[in-house]
């Protein structure tokens, strides 16, 4: 494979994971620890040995490793038997990296780990040979050796890890060799001449005096291959993860793959008897996103962001049937509502079916109906409506009905807090672009009550009183005992962080009301249509009256007070957009005077520097430096294609700047989210930045 160079740096941390086993192989990042993990919120703390072993007894390592990145190119070692080895840290390396594929290469090795992915069969209607071939969690690679010495040389790969591992010898009867740790991870070989070992460390293991090649005792295991003089080999590797039984708690599953697969053995053999097939997929997503148009900077944040999104998937069985869920990232949040929305045009382009499971999922158990209150008057409460939890559980521990693990109550405003009105509207947007994309009438039939039950309620959450009623969110939900409510922005200040009046939420319920109008026609709802309809138009006249001419922009919240400038104003315009509704985002169409705002308000907070960094990055918020890059790529994409927008050289200066952020300041933390001036600050090891997926369809 050729993946696309794009890295600014060679070194940084990188997600490497098979679809739906919540687990990476996570490494790049020169001098730091990683490996294989399962359901972990950060990079597995272990060691990564990768090169080979000279006639001069010194061992080449590529500087995957903890304490590797120093200036220092070569030292003397001791084992833990005692034997002493001179380690030479490979430092001349290139990164090459694809969209399934992430190369390291040097003068003597590469090191390429292959992540095929593709689309997922729908579950309900598939063969059980495509579900085994989809869901088997394995990845693959490949270390190329070539000897350019007039000696033989050993090549090598293997993991150090904090416990132990055992030998598939004896499990396998030869076909293949390699090692596995407590039947969870595991790597395998069926490479000719390859050779298994284990012991205390690759120094141990090279200058080893006893004649046990598979030491019990040791951390690390791995595998060797002897290369001639003048000769190069390829050693094929997969790397396989496995949990047995049930995964989750409180509502007990486990994971899809265990329906094929009995052990962590025979998915590694499966692996092995598939792999190149595999290897065909991800050369396909290689080339795919080699010939997309976009940039060598945008093809790295699309393949970076991937990786991210694969990482925290989890296609688990509850007994029935399959359950689709993406975990926060490093918070392990399951399911979290307000990325599933922005995670929903990934899932949409692969997996619709898993958008269509997720908001089954909501419906059936994170649904509750609750009442509203003027915050002027908090004791009174009004009729509310149907809204959505925001998220289903943590660290596989399934919350109870209706609750989420997030959102507690007797706050104002601040993290934690409910995001009930955001919530309602991320159901009705993902439900009207999984309808508009797959023309799935049963699921509109069967949910028809539901919409209606959700446009109840978003129409209370503005004003109980028809005639008070504005377009926003006026009322805040019981629920708060009082508090306010808060938004997906729960981090940052009241010009994203607050729900009520902020225009970024009055966006999302403009869509929403739009989204509804569409479906509300398409099943001969007529009068509910047209009260859609004028919905939507009052959301957008009082966000277009809302545009200061002093300021040049709409200002963040609806207040009288507010001046801060925000970018994610145009965000909601994507959700008409993808469902072909072009004319509700046309200056053209019946919003045409709320589009035309828009394009002044974006034009005047990019060119008077508001919201940029000073490396040209984009800054959500004026008044808050706090931004996301997840954000930062949908309202990218908003801004070119939908309101028309070409930032020339601007553009390909924040394209680097985003790059940077990640490889640079977020090295460790594989894809990270949060950024503040450049450096990661939270939402680390995160799926969310997947929403620039939508730069493949401009």
């Amino acid at each position: 494979m050729k993946p696309t160079s794009s890295t600014s740096t060679p070194s940084f941390h990188a997600h490497h994971s098979p679809m739906g086993a919540h687990a990476s192989f996570t490494c790049g990042a020169f001098g730091a620890k990683g490996g294989m993990g399962i359901e972990l919120p950060g990079p597995y703390p272990g060691d990564i040995n990768v090169g080979f072993f000279d006639a001069d007894r010194t061992l080449h390592l590529l500087p995957l490793f903890e304490g590797s990145d120093g200036s220092e190119s070569e030292r003397y070692v001791e084992g833990k038997e005692g034997t002493k080895g001179k380690l030479q840290v490979i430092q001349q390396l290139q990164r090459g990296y694809g969209w399934a594929s992430d190369c390291f290469r040097s003068e003597c090795v590469d090191f390429e780990i292959v992540t095929p992915f593709f689309s997922l069969p729908d579950p309900t209607s598939a063969q059980p040979a495509e579900l085994a071939f989809a869901s088997c969690p394995v990845i693959h690679v490949n270390v190329h050796f070539r000897n350019s010495t007039n000696s033989p040389i050993t090549g090598l790969f293997a993991l150090g890890i904090d416990h132990r591992w055992s030998s598939l010898g004896q499990s396998t009867a030869g076909e293949m060799v390699g090692a596995c740790s407590q039947e969870r991870i595991g790597f395998a070989s069926a490479t000719e001449g390859a050779n298994a070992f284990i012991d205390f460390d690759t120094v141990s293991a090279m200058n080893r005096q006893h004649q046990t090649p598979e030491f019990l005792l040791g951390p690390t295991a791995g595998l060797s291959i002897e290369i001639g003089p003048g000769e190069s080999k390829t050693l094929s590797i997969v790397l396989g993860f496995y949990r047995q039984g049930v995964a989750t708690y409180n509502r007990a599953m486990g994971y899809y793959y265990g329906q094929h697969f009995g052990s962590l053995i025979q998915a590694l053999q499966f692996g092995l008897a598939h792999r190149d097939r595999y290897l065909q997929l991800a050369e396909t997503r290689d080339r795919e996103l080699a010939a997309s148009g976009l940039s060598a900077e945008q093809q790295f944040l699309v393949a970076h962001a991937t990786r991210g999104y694969y990482a925290s998937t989890q296609w688990l069985w509850d007994g029935t049937q399959s359950v689709w869920v993406v975990n926060e990232g490093e918070y392990l949040m399951m399911n979290t509502f307000d990325l599933t929305v922005d995670m929903l045009f990934m899932e949409m382009r692969f997996n619709p079916w898993t958008v269509r499971n997720e908001l089954e999922q909501f419906v059936a158990r994170y649904a509750f109906y609750d009442q509203v209150f003027d915050p002027a008057a908090p004791t009174k409460l009004y009729p509310g409506g149907i809204s959505f939890t925001h998220d289903m559980g943590v660290m596989n521990h399934w919350s109870p009905a209706g609750q989420s693990a997030y959102e507690v109550s007797g706050l104002d405003r601040a993290c934690f807090s409910h995001m009930t009105c955001e919530q309602l509207t991320n159901w009705v947007l993902c439900a009207g672009v999984y309808i508009a994309q797959t023309n799935d009438a049963d699921f509109l039939q069967r949910y028809e009550r539901i919409l209606q039950d959700c446009f109840t309620s978003l129409l209370n959450r503005d004003h109980p009183e028809a005639d008070q009623r504005n377009g926003l969110m006026g009322f805040e939900s019981a629920r708060t005992l009082g508090g306010g409510e808060i938004t997906t922005y729960d981090s940052l200040d009241h010009s994203l962080g607050q729900a009520r009046n902020n225009i970024y939420l009055g966006g999302k319920i403009w869509a929403s009301h739009v989204v509804l109008h569409h479906l509300f026609s398409l099943i001969d709802s007529d009068d509910l249509a047209d009260q859609a309809k004028q919905a939507a138009r009052r959301s957008a006249a009082t966000l277009t009256a809302g545009f200061d001419p002093q300021l040049g922009y709409i200002p963040a919240v609806l207040d009288g007070e507010n001046r801060s400038a925000i970018i994610p104003a145009i965000e909601a315009l994507v959700y008409p957009y993808v469902m072909g509704l072009e004319d509700a985002v046309s200056e053209a169409g019946d919003y045409g005077d709320y589009i035309r705002v828009l394009k002044q308000h974006l034009t005047t907070i990019l060119d008077d520097g508001l919201c940029l960094y000073e490396d040209g990055g984009w800054q959500l918020s004026s008044s808050a430096d706090n931004s996301w890059a997840s954000k930062i790529g949908l309202c990218q994409f908003v801004a070119r294609k939908v309101l028309g927008f070409n930032f020339g050289e601007a553009q390909a200066r924040a394209d680097r700047a985003h790059v940077r952020w990640q490889q640079l300041g977020a090295p460790l933390s594989a894809c990270s989210d949060q950024f503040r001036s450049g450096v990661a600050h939270g939402s680390l090891y995160y799926p969310r930045v997947i929403t620039n997926i939508l730069w493949l369809t401009e």
